[in-house]
């Protein structure tokens, strides 16, 4: 009878546990899944996942449906890179031909980044910058490769010098940069500075000289500070590559009647030979396929010696009796303005 008892326990224990398993639920396993379309997801067990995930000591990133995202995404306001495989990226980044760095938390930097031991500057847009940099009134220079250089550097045949700091100081040698400007402007040898180039690249002798209206320009008109603005087409066969035009643009110069000043390399070459013509503004659309204002234009040539080069650099710059201005440099004109 006991016997019985014990059987029948046993039995009543056994059917116990059977039901008690089929109520347990089995916990599902994180998983990958890849979509037909090559689309990957992430399950957190029974659950779909959003935003960050940190996966076998990866941080991976997935929007509202779960879905593993690649390249830039932009969480809470700073930008981070996935690589292909969904995985953040940190430290230098090549995307698109351009160097980006990640923290190592991996949000994208800008400004200033020292790693290790060299400077580099990252635009606003996060992408390194290379050539020289103007920041907060200093200019810096950072090489191909981004680093911030120091010491004494030629750039597009302009000699500059830069403290320990990065900072440009002065060039000690002011004719070096004055062979930079030649390559830039009109450029003839020095014995050849006495002939008559009141519109050198300009309109000639005939074409728009002091005979047209017979007015005198007055060189006051030219004196001041100057911006070179936009490049202008012309029906001129210009000789400036690419460079120097883009070399150009933005430069500051003040004329005077004793000097020039290059203001962008801090150097001032004195005693310029300044000539001046006029012609009418008709003459100068016939001449140069440019529409300008006024009825008359002011055409004056500023000539710089470069003694160590035995060689002389020019610009001529026109001025309307409306205060349009351009500026002639080998061929190619720039707009102005004071």
């Amino acid at each position: 009878m006991k016997n019985f008892k014990f059987k029948k326990l046993v039995v009543l224990a056994a059917v116990t546990l059977a039901a008690t398993a089929t109520v347990i639920p089995i916990k599902a396993s994180a998983a990958w899944k890849q979509s037909d379309n090559g689309i990957w997801s992430y399950t957190d067990g029974n659950s779909s996942i959003s935003g960050w995930k940190l996966i076998e000591g990866k941080w991976y990133f997935f929007d509202s449906s779960s879905i593993m995202k690649t390249g830039w995404v932009n969480d809470g306001g700073k930008w981070y890179y996935l690589e292909t495989s969904g995985a953040m990226k940190t430290g230098w980044i090549n995307d698109g031909g351009k160097w980006y760095y990640a923290a190592p938390s991996g949000n994208m930097q800008t400004g200033w980044l020292n790693n290790n031991g060299s400077w580099y500057y990252l635009n606003s847009s996060g992408d390194m910058h290379t050539g020289l940099l103007d920041i907060n009134g200093k200019t810096y220079y950072l090489s191909e490769s981004g680093d911030m250089k120091t010491g004494n550097i030629t750039v597009n045949g302009i000699s500059y010098s830069f403290a320990a700091s990065g900072e440009k100081t002065n060039s000690s040698n002011a004719n070096q940069i004055a062979s930079g400007i030649a390559n830039a402007t009109d450029a003839t040898n020095a014995t050849d500075a006495t002939k008559d180039t009141a519109l050198s690249g300009g309109s000639g002798g005939s074409g728009g000289g002091s005979g047209s209206g017979g007015s005198k320009a007055s060189a006051e008109a030219l004196y001041g500070t100057w911006t070179v603005g936009d490049y202008v087409a012309s029906n001129l066969d210009s000789k400036m590559t690419d460079e120097q035009i883009a070399l150009c643009q933005g430069q500051s110069i003040t004329i005077t009647k004793s000097s020039i000043s290059f203001n962008d390399y801090n150097i001032t070459i004195p005693n310029p030979s300044i000539s001046a013509k006029t012609m009418t503004s008709s003459d100068f659309d016939n001449k140069y396929n440019i529409n300008i204002s006024g009825s008359k234009v002011q055409c004056f040539t500023a000539t710089i010696n470069i003694i160590s080069l035995d060689k002389s650099a020019s610009v001529t710059v026109f001025i309307s009796d409306d205060g349009d201005s351009y500026a002639l440099l080998k061929g190619a004109f720039f707009k102005l303005e004071k």
